[in-house]
């Protein structure tokens, strides 16, 4: 790491945010639905301040910048992102910009979407970065390759996957894509209740969250909506994915428990990754999963969701979010006394910061 600048840190111009994903779609790593202007606006209702940025260079990224206010000053966070092979010179760009015009901040929390491997790690280390805790759900997830083929990824799958699509299949189990209604969504809500004997998934959101999500991305026409039908009493499974960048996120599913026909997740599953191929996308991020090092622990909370996802693929581990301490003092106040107590006051796990 030579530390030289080659970008240059900015806020993007009326014109680049009206154009803001297809610009983020550019970006080096292929776009995050994390940098995109549904995501600003979900956060914005959770209470922060956003940012647009652009890092200038003859490669720009752009980067969308969340902004808190902790009791003892304020910190950015830029969502799985940036990313650019010459790390060194956005960390020094982001140092620049912060010392001219915001000496205010703590910390700016960088979190590029890197595989975690040893190499990476030390990349960012040596960029000037003291590692973090994980922030984003999808730190750990499993991702299905879709740019290999549909036979060679139907032949990657568990057997039982396979023994089950094919059964839901023969049984006349059907997968579509539909438009969203109010009443869709209703569904939706009711069916992610239904999660761990009907108990949901440990810590979730509320849901005027989920709903502000679903109507954020939807408005913004980055999402898509499917049905599992099963004969029974409306739509046996309800899913909302995100289509962007080069993966698509699997993001929310809510399924009715007294299902006429087995396999019907798998199908639907299945269905999806190949609608997805189709149009070229190259991995399916199924949103969620214990670390690798973690996956027989059953008390992790992502622990009986990653065993129906991990029989499509294996758990992929995503570097954590890095922080570039810029008040190193107040950083520790912050993460050893004043964010647990937050944290507990809250009571509740964001999922997405």
């Amino acid at each position: 790491m030579t530390g030289e600048t080659v970008h240059e840190l900015r806020e993007a111009t009326a014109a680049e945010i009206a154009d803001w994903d297809a610009l983020v779609a550019q970006n080096p790593d292929g776009g995050q639905f994390t940098q995109t202007l549904a995501f600003a606006e979900v956060k914005r209702w959770d209470g922060f301040r956003t940012h647009h940025m652009v890092y200038d260079g003859a490669e720009p990224v752009r980067a969308l910048v969340l902004e808190r206010h902790g009791v003892i000053g304020r910190f950015w966070y830029v969502p799985s992102g940036p990313w650019h092979p010459r790390f060194d010179s956005i960390v020094a760009a982001t140092r620049t910009y912060v010392e001219r015009h915001r000496p205010d901040l703590v910390s700016v929390k960088l979190e590029p979407r890197l595989r975690r491997t040893d190499e990476h790690m030390a990349l960012l280390r040596d960029a000037g970065l003291v590692e973090a805790d994980d922030v984003q759900i999808h730190t750990h997830t499993v991702i299905a390759d879709l740019a290999q083929g549909p036979d060679a990824l139907l032949a990657s799958f568990s057997k039982a996957v396979r023994k089950n699509i094919r059964h839901a299949e023969r049984e006349g189990y059907t997968v579509e894509r539909v438009e969203p209604t109010p009443a869709l969504m209703d569904q939706m809500w009711a069916r992610m209740q239904t999660i761990s004997g009907g108990n949901g998934l440990s810590g979730m959101r509320g849901e005027e969250y989920y709903r502000t999500v679903w109507k954020a991305f939807t408005d913004h026409g980055m999402a898509d909506w499917w049905v599992g039908d099963d004969g029974g009493d409306g739509p046996q499974t309800i899913t909302f994915t995100i289509p962007f960048g080069r993966d698509v996120i699997d993001k929310d599913e809510g399924s009715r428990p007294d299902r006429r026909i087995n396999g019907g997740a798998h199908l639907g599953r299945w269905t999806r990754m190949q609608h997805y191929a189709e149009r070229g996308f190259e991995g399916f991020d199924m949103m969620g999963a214990p670390p690798s090092w973690r996956k027989d622990d059953d008390t992790h909370f992502m622990h009986s969701l990653a065993r129906f996802k991990t029989q499509f693929a294996p758990i992929a581990d995503f570097v954590p979010s890095f922080d570039l301490e810029l008040k190193p003092g107040r950083q520790r106040l912050w993460d050893r006394y004043v964010r647990p107590i937050e944290w507990r006051a809250k009571r509740r796990y964001t999922g997405l910061w």
